[in-house]
C-alpha cells in the first residue's frame, strides 16, 4: 500500500456488561457512523457471540485493506468478526461481483483465523447485509 492509515481499537473490560454480537449486529450497523464518516468498523467476538473488541479505520478505496488492517491490529485470536462499511447502499438486487467480493472478505478474515460472519454496507439511509443479500434462505449466524 502506498499510504499509511490509523487503526483504532477498543477491548471489552472483563466486568463490562456483555454485548452479544448476534443480537446487536443491526444496532452496530445503525450506529457505525458514530466513529465518523467513511469508516470501516469491525466488531470481534468469541464463538458464543460475546463481543471482545472493536477496531475501526478510514475506509480505503479497496475496503479489504482496511479490513485486513483492523483484523491484524485487534482481531488476532478472536473467533469471529462483523464488518460495517460506510459506503453507498444501492436498493435492488445485489450488485454484480458481490459474491466474489464477499468471498474475498471471508478469505482475508480466514487468513487471520477469524470467521467473518457478515459485511454490512451502511449509509445515511440504508443498511445491507451482504450475507442476507446473497443467501436469504441460509442461517445468518454460521458459527
Amino acid at each position: 500500500m502506498s499510504s499509511i492509515f490509523v487503526v483504532e481499537s477498543f477491548g471489552v473490560a472483563a466486568d463490562a456488561d456483555e454485548i452479544n454480537l448476534r443480537e446487536a449486529a443491526w444496532e452496530f450497523a445503525l450506529d457505525q457512523r458514530a466513529f465518523g464518516p467513511r469508516r470501516l468498523l469491525v466488531a470481534f467476538g468469541a464463538r458464543d457471540g460475546r463481543m471482545v473488541g472493536l477496531a475501526h479505520a478510514r475506509r480505503t478505496n479497496r475496503p479489504e485493506f482496511a479490513l485486513a488492517a483492523c483484523i491484524d491490529h485487534a482481531g488476532r485470536g478472536t473467533a469471529l468478526a462483523l464488518a460495517f462499511c460506510d459506503e453507498r447502499v444501492v436498493e435492488g438486487p445485489p450488485a454484480p461481483g458481490l459474491s466474489e467480493r464477499w468471498a474475498l472478505h471471508r478469505r482475508i478474515a480466514q487468513d487471520f483465523g477469524v470467521v467473518l460472519i457478515d459485511w454490512f454496507d451502511c449509509d445515511d439511509l440504508c443498511i445491507r447485509s451482504t450475507k442476507l443479500a446473497l443467501h436469504p434462505d441460509r442461517e445468518w449466524w454460521d458459527m
